[in-house]
């Protein structure tokens, strides 16, 4: 398997127009995950889980759609923190390290998100151990707090990885499944019309 980064965030939107999220949702889970891989963070696992956690009734779990909040925090219609000492709880997010490119982007620039609730804050950072973080950010909700840092969080210069590493084939098969969703079924309209090799087989 070999696949380029386009062509994963292709795979993203249809994946999550497949599971029921809007059209405008599903490019921003798109663009999430692209900005996600160029850094080399897990971006089509966290979209993964996230969609797997949509697809299921999760009656009394009230947590924020990290692509919806992440939308309105860059948008600049949800407060973010101004000063040094501001800290922003959002509360219980789902799959939070979609959301993290949705920060990047809040003036100026050093706006970190951070993930409790499993054991010390947990910062996401590609400086530190995966099995540092990755269990907090990939799992299906945590905490959330915005403080103002003074460095970006991530590394603008850590964005030049251009294809999906090969370690997350079973991803992409997930997403597949869910980009299937979106495909209309053959009729003998369709094939009259002119899709697929018609209604008779000349081979």
């Amino acid at each position: 398997m070999s696949w380029s980064l386009g062509e994963t965030a292709a795979l993203a939107l249809k994946a999550a127009r497949g599971a029921g999220l809007s059209w405008g949702m599903a490019e921003e889970a798109a663009g999430a995950v692209f900005w996600l891989h160029q850094r080399g963070l897990p971006g089509i696992s966290a979209l993964c889980g996230y969609l797997d956690v949509c697809g299921h009734d999760r009656t009394g779990e009230d947590a924020l759609c990290p692509l919806e909040t992440g939308s309105a925090l860059s948008d600049g219609t949800r407060p973010f923190p101004v000063n040094a000492d501001d800290q922003l709880d959002l509360g219980l997010v789902k799959a939070p390290l979609l959301m993290l490119p949705f920060v990047a982007t809040i003036p100026p620039g050093t706006v970190w998100l951070t993930a409790q609730g499993f054991g010390n804050d947990v910062p996401c950072s590609t400086d530190a151990p995966p099995d540092h973080w990755q269990s907090g950010w990939l799992r299906g909700t945590a905490f959330c707090q915005l403080t103002l840092g003074a460095t970006v969080q991530i590394d603008q210069g850590r964005a030049s990885q251009t294809r999906l590493p090969d370690q997350f084939a079973c991803c992409v098969e997930r997403l597949t499944g869910y980009a299937h969703r979106t495909y209309a079924p053959a009729t003998s309209q369709s094939r009259l019309a002119g899709a697929g090799a018609g209604l008779t087989d000349n081979d």
